[in-house]
Order: structure tokens, then C-alpha cells, then sequence
């Protein structure tokens, strides 16, 4: 089937980053499939053009085009390659879209899985955050098959993301893009929060701190917008939990073992971030880092 001629999509997994994506898209007007575990955040969604569905298989029975926004690889793997309830069974797909941030190694074997059953494989990991994803102000970073990724460009995309770049036709390249992002967000997130501790108690003032830093040389998206919004205002709530930014970076050391770069940066930053894991746990949210570095510090 020509891509002009589709008129369907599927949308699995209506967790904090999905359900608001899925929303979006149904604007697109396209007959949408969708399914999560949770059948209630089904029920959350509606619209003419809305259908919820039974199990992944089914959303790949109806739709041409299925988008996955899964937490975990296991829940990817399943979902996508189930030999008997995966979308790979599907008999209506034509492409899958992976909105999930899980490595280059499990996009490229996917893509090989669902080539053989005559499935195209776009790997589309997102950056933004749940805020991102309600506003539609994502950033999609693409590699992989170029006929799906211009259609989406057109109809769906515009309605779920603000920019999208695609970044190389081999499966993966997207993922090690969205690692790269994601790595300096974290590095940069724990380095700031790491020196306001310092200021503090030496007698500074930590909102003051961060204004004085984005106003000079060490500025980042971390001191602009999640320090002052996440966590100085005390509501530790980016949207991202300590499982996620665990398995993300795992994700990178896995990439630097393959690429046989230095990782000493991602290391120092990854036990940081460990301390504050063992300490609140993998549901807190990710800058519950804050309250570690400051108890390190004997801060109140």
C-alpha cells in the first residue's frame, strides 16, 4: 500500500509520555488504535476517531502505521515481538514507530525481525519531557526508513512535536542521538545541583545562583528551566522517575563498550546518580538527586 493512501494508526503504551502524544495525534484526524495495559487510560482518550483495542496484536490487525511508548526494553520486546500477541503477527502494519529510548543494539535487531515480515521500522526516540509531550513541542530524532518518516513529517508529526530531524537511514542511529541528549542532560542536571550545594553553604542563595548562571558561560536547559521549575520551587517533579534515567544510563555505557570511547564523565555521573537511586528509590522522580547531594553536604 502506498503511504498516501493510509488512514490508519496505532498508538501502544498511554503512560505519562504517551497518553498526551496519543491525544495529539488523534488530531491528525486518521482512524487511531490504541491499547495499554491499563484499560482505564484507554477509556481516558476519546474522539470519533478513537478505538481502543484488546491486545498489541489487535492495533496491528487494524492499523497501517503503530507508534509504541513503552518504559522498559522488556516491555518493548514484548509488545513488538510476541510470537503470538506481538504487532510483529500483525496482519494490517506497515511500519513500526518506536517512540522509546532502548538502545541501538534492540532497534537494529527489531528492524531485521520486522523486515522479515515485511514491516518497515522507523526509530523515532522524543525529547521534552511530559510537558514537551502535552504542549506538542517535542523534539523526534528519526533514522531508518525514509517513505514512513516524510509521510509522518506531513500528517502526524506536526501534531505531537515541534522539530524533528532525521539523522541517518541505519536503525539505531537515532537511538545512540537520543543517548547523546540524553547523557548531557544528566551530567549537566547533577553538576549544577552538585555546585549549588557548595554556594549554599557557603552562603549563597541557590535561587540567586542559578540566576547569576544563566545569565553567564555555564547556563544549560537544566539551570534555565528544570532546577528552577523542578526542583529549587520543592515540587521534585520532572516527570521522569529513577528507573528511567537508570536504564537510559545503562543504555550509554552499553553504547561506549560498542563505540570504545571514554566514559569518564558518564561514570562519575552514574554514581551520583546510584547514591540517590539507593537512597529514595527507582519510582522517585529523577531530581530527588538533590535531596542526596544535599544531605552529603550536611545541608538541611
Amino acid at each position: 500500500m502506498p503511504y498516501s493512501q493510509i488512514t490508519t494508526l496505532g498508538f501502544i503504551g498511554l503512560g505519562s509520555m504517551g497518553s498526551p502524544i496519543a491525544h495529539n495525534i488523534i488530531k491528525s484526524g486518521l482512524q487511531t488504535y490504541i491499547f495499554d495495559i491499563d484499560a482505564s487510560r484507554c477509556a481516558a482518550l476519546s474522539g470519533d476517531n478513537v478505538h481502543a483495542c484488546s491486545s498489541p496484536i489487535h492495533v496491528a490487525n487494524k492499523a497501517d502505521i503503530v507508534f509504541t511508548c513503552l518504559p522498559s526494553l522488556d516491555a518493548a520486546r514484548s509488545v513488538v515481538l510476541d510470537p503470538t500477541n506481538g504487532v510483529i503477527k500483525g496482519s494490517q502494519i506497515k511500519s513500526l514507530v518506536s517512540l522509546g529510548t532502548t538502545g541501538s543494539a534492540y532497534a537494529k535487531d527489531t528492524a531485521s525481525q520486522l523486515q522479515a515480515h515485511t514491516i518497515a521500522f522507523l526509530d523515532s526516540p522524543i525529547s521534552g519531557g511530559p510537558a514537551g509531550a502535552k504542549d506538542a513541542t517535542l523534539a523526534v530524532m528519526c533514522s531508518g526508513d525514509t517513505v514512513a518518516y516524510e509521510f509522518l513529517c506531513v500528517h502526524v508529526f506536526p501534531h505531537m512535536s515541534a522539530k524533528q530531524f532525521y539523522v541517518g537511514d541505519e536503525p539505531g542511529m537515532a537511538q545512540i542521538m537520543k543517548l547523546v541528549n540524553n547523557i548531557n542532560l544528566f551530567i549537566h542536571l547533577a553538576g549544577t545541583l552538585e555546585s549549588l550545594t557548595l554556594g549554599e553553604k557557603a552562603g549563597l542563595n541557590p535561587s540567586q545562583m542559578i540566576d547569576v548562571i544563566n545569565a553567564s558561560s555555564g547556563l544549560s536547559r537544566s539551570s534555565q528551566v528544570f532546577i528552577p521549575n523542578n526542583v529549587l520551587s520543592g515540587a521534585f517533579n520532572f516527570g521522569a522517575s529513577n528507573a528511567i534515567l537508570k536504564k537510559d544510563l545503562e543504555l550509554w555505557a552499553e553504547e561506549v563498550k560498542i563505540y570504545e570511547t571514554s566514559n569518564q564523565v558518564g561514570k562519575a555521573t552514574q554514581s551520583v546518580f546510584d547514591e540517590a537511586i539507593q537512597e529514595h528509590g527507582v519510582e522517585a522522580d529523577l531530581t530527588t538527586i538533590y535531596k542526596t547531594l544535599r544531605r552529603t553536604a550536611s545541608l538541611k
